[in-house]
């Protein structure tokens, strides 16, 4: 599996993605995946996701994912700039 991060700018937001070339997400898990405690491991506390979907929401910004079975997962985070920042 491979893993790979960018960190970009488009037009005045911050833009990362994270993607993976792992199992995929299925379609049964997708609409669960930001929910706290929502977990598909064993030793999973299902917090992680949901928090960051939180704060960056709280910030303006927003979270999206799109996977495909077999063909792995890109998750995405859209950062605005701060308030009172030039755009």
């Amino acid at each position: 599996m491979h893993l790979t991060i960018h960190a970009y700018k488009e037009a005045k937001d911050v833009l990362i993605t994270i993607k993976d070339t792992g199992v995929g997400i299925p379609d049964t898990v997708k609409s669960k995946l930001f929910t706290p405690m929502f977990t598909t491991k064993s030793k999973g506390q299902g917090f992680g996701l949901a928090v960051i979907k939180r704060m960056t929401e709280a910030l303006g910004g927003a979270v999206s994912f799109e996977s495909q079975e077999g063909k792995g997962t890109t998750f995405k985070v859209r950062l605005l700039p701060p308030q009172g920042a030039k755009r």
